[in-house]
C-alpha cells in the first residue's frame, strides 16, 4: 500500500479529492492533508509518503517551493502539481523540478486516477528493481565462500587466457594470490578411500571431508603457510603453499604434520603428492598436474607417505604421457556422469590419437586401457550403479576383452562403444530427473498459486540450489518459473472475473498479487488488455 498527502487551500477541492475516489482499492492510503504550503512540506517531512498531490497555488509556501525544498532534502517523495490554466508557465518550472505529473483544474476524476496510477506503478516498479538489485547483492555476498572455491578450481584446471584476469578474479574474491609470488600445489587423498567409506552414508562422507578440510585450514593458518580447498573430485583435497612456507624442506616438514594431525584427530591415514614451485597463477594448473601425478605413486611409497614430482624417478616422456592420460581421464569421468556423450567422444579420441598411440608400447597401452576401466567401474559405484547393467557386461568380461584385442583400432573401438552406451545411460536418466524435477515445481505452482511463492522455497521442495534448480526448470520449459508463476495467476484471475460478485482489487489478492495496481500492469502485459476492458468482454 502507497501513501499519499493531499495539499489545497480551498477546502472543498482538499476534501473532495481525498474521498470522492476508494483509494485503497488501487493501493493508496491517504495519510494526511494540508492547506498550505508550508504544512505539506512538514507533513512530507514527517510522513515520508510516496506521493504528494498539491495544487501549485497556496498560502506561506507555494507547490513548486514545496516540490523544491523536498528535491533538496533528496526526499523519494513524487510530487503530482495541480493548478489553473493559467499558471501553464509554472508547468515548465514544474518540470525542472522533476515533477511526476500537472494536472489542470477542475481536476477530472478518471485523468488524476490515470495520473496516479501511472506514479504509483513507477513508484512499485524502483522499489521492485531495489529490492532486486538488494536481493542479488546478498545472493553475491552469501555464494562468495563457493564462488571462491570455484575459481581456485578453475585456476588448477588452466582455465584463464591471462595472467591479468586471473589476478583480477582472485582479487575480487578476496583470494591473496600475488602475481609473480611462488606457490606450490599439494594433493591430500585418503589412503583407504573406499575401505574406509564401505558403511559411511553420504552425510557422514561429507563430515569427514569437512574435518578433514578444518584440520588442514588451521595448521596452514597458523603456520601463515597458504590455504586449502575441497575439488571437485572425490577423496581430493588440495592444498596450496605460497611465500614463507615454501623455503627449505618447509613444505616436507608441513605435509608431516598435516598427515600426523590428520591421523591424530580424524582418525584416517592420508598422504600428500607435491607439485613443483610456480611462479605465476597460469602455472597453478601445471603444478596440480604434477601433484596429481605424484601422488598416484604412493601405491609405491605406502600409506600416510608425502611424494613430491622429483621423487618420480621415471623416463621424462614416458611420465609425460601418463600425466596426460590421468588429465584426460579426469575430464572424461566428469563429462561421463554429466551424460555428455559428445564431450567423452572429443576425449576419448584425444586421448587416443595425441597420446596413447603415437609412442606406448603395446603393454603400456593394454595397462593404461585396464585402469582406465577400473576407474570406470569405481566411478560407477561410487554413484550407487550396476556397472555390469549399464554395460551389459561383467567387469571381468571387459578386462579380458582388453587384454586378448591385439589390433589398436579394434582396441579403440571397444572403449569408445562402452562410453558410448554408459554416456547415453547417465543422460537419459539426468533427462528424466530434470524433467521429475520441472513437473514437481509446476504441480505446487498450480496448488499454492495464491501464496506468496519464492524461489527459495522451491529450491527446498525440490532439494536443488536456486540457480540449479531455474536453470533445470527453463531448459525443460522454455520458460521461467516466475513466467509460469504469472500465467498461472492471471488465467486464474481470469477464471474468477466471471464471478460479478468479485471486485478488480479482491482478485488481485486471491491469485497472489500483492496489490491491485501491480495486478493491472502484468494483466495487460500478458493479456493486451486492462482487467476491466476484459471483463467487458465475459
Amino acid at each position: 500500500m502507497l501513501t499519499m498527502v493531499i495539499a489545497d487551500d480551498e477546502d472543498m477541492v482538499r476534501e473532495g479529492l481525498s474521498l470522492i475516489l476508494p483509494w485503497k482499492d488501487y493501493g493508496i492510503e491517504i495519510v494526511g492533508l494540508a492547506d498550505n504550503g508550508k504544512d505539506a512540506y512538514e507533513l512530507c517531512s514527517v510522513l515520508k509518503p510516496d506521493i504528494l498531490c498539491t495544487d501549485i497555488r497556496m498560502p506561506m509556501m507555494d507547490g513548486l517551493e514545496v516540490a523544491q525544498r523536498l528535491q533538496e532534502d533528496n526526499s523519494a517523495t513524487r510530487v503530482i502539481l495541480i493548478s489553473g490554466v493559467q499558471d501553464f508557465e509554472y508547468a515548465k518550472t514544474a518540470l525542472s523540478l522533476e515533477a511526476e505529473a500537472y494536472v489542470l483544474k477542475p481536476v477530472k476524476i478518471p485523468e488524476l486516477l490515470e495520473v496516479v496510477q501511472k506514479v504509483s506503478t513507477s513508484i512499485q516498479l524502483e522499489r521492485s528493481q531495489a529490492q532486486m538489485t538488494e536481493r542479488l547483492h546478498r545472493q553475491l555476498r552469501e555464494s562468495m565462500p563457493v564462488l571462491r572455491e570455484r575459481l581456485l578450481i578453475q585456476l588448477i584446471s588452466r582455465d584463464f587466457a591471462s595472467e591479468h584476469e586471473a589476478a583480477e578474479k582472485a582479487a575480487y574474491y578476496g583470494i591473496e594470490l600475488l602475481p609473480g609470488e611462488v606457490m606450490t600445489v599439494g594433493l591430500l587423498q585418503l589412503d583407504d578411500y573406499k575401505k574406509t567409506f564401505e558403511t559411511y552414508n553420504e552425510e557422514n562422507k561429507q563430515l569427514l571431508f569437512f574435518a578433514l578440510l578444518n584440520v588442514v585450514s588451521e595448521l596452514l593458518a597458523a603456520a601463515n603457510a597458504g590455504f586449502a580447498f575441497a575439488n571437485t573430485l572425490e577423496n581430493e583435497l588440495v592444498i596450496l603453499f605460497k611465500g614463507s612456507s615454501l623455503q627449505g624442506s618447509k613444505p616436507m616438514q608441513l605435509c608431516e604434520e598435516i598427515i600426523a594431525c590428520v591421523g591424530q584427530f580424524v582418525k584416517v591415514s592420508v598422504s600428500i603428492g607435491l607439485g613443483s614451485p610456480v611462479t605465476g597463477l597460469l602455472q597453478l594448473s601445471r603444478s596440480y598436474s604434477e601433484a596429481d601425478s605424484a601422488i598416484r605413486y604412493t601405491f609405491f611409497s605406502g600409506k600416510g607417505s608425502v611424494v613430491t614430482i622429483d621423487d618420480l624417478g621415471q623416463n621424462l616422456e614416458t611420465h609425460e604421457h601418463y600425466r596426460q592420460v590421468y588429465q584426460i581421464e579426469n575430464q572424461m569421468l566428469t563429462l561421463l556422469k554429466l551424460g555428455d556423450s559428445k564431450g567423452v567422444q572429443t576425449l576419448a579420441d584425444r586421448m587416443f590419437d595425441q597420446v596413447i598411440l603415437p609412442s606406448l608400447k603395446v603393454e603400456q597401452v593394454h595397462n593404461l586401457c585396464t585402469e582406465f576401466v577400473f576407474h570406470l567401474a569405481r566411478t560407477v559405484h561410487e554413484l550407487d550403479e550396476s556397472f555390469d547393467a549399464i554395460t551389459g557386461m561383467s567387469l571381468n568380461v571387459v578386462l579380458g576383452h582388453i587384454e586378448d584385442t591385439v589390433d589398436s583400432g579394434s582396441l579403440r573401438r571397444f572403449i569408445l562403444e562402452l562410453l558410448g552406451g554408459m554416456s547415453s545411460y547417465f543422460f537419459h536418466k539426468h533427462h528424466s530427473k530434470n524433467q521429475k524435477v520441472a513437473q514437481k515445481i509446476k504441480t505446487y505452482i498450480d496448488q499454492h498459486y495464491m501464496e506468496n511463492i519464492t524461489i527459495q522455497q522451491l529450491a527446498e521442495i525440490v532439494f536443488l540450489s536456486p540457480t540449479y534448480m531455474c536453470q533445470i526448470y527453463k531448459k525443460e520449459n522454455n520458460e521461467t518459473i516466475i513466467e509460469y508463476l504469472t500465467k498461472v495467476r492471471v488465467d486464474r484471475a481470469m477464471e474468477l472475473m466471471k464471478s460479478p460478485d468479485l471486485k478488480l482489487f479482491e482478485i488481485a489478492e486471491m491469485v497472489g498479487f500483492e496489490n491491485a495496481t501491480y495486478f493491472t500492469t502484468v494483466f495487460k502485459k500478458l493479456t493486451g488488455v486492462l482487467p476491466g476492458k476484459y471483463r467487458e468482454t465475459l
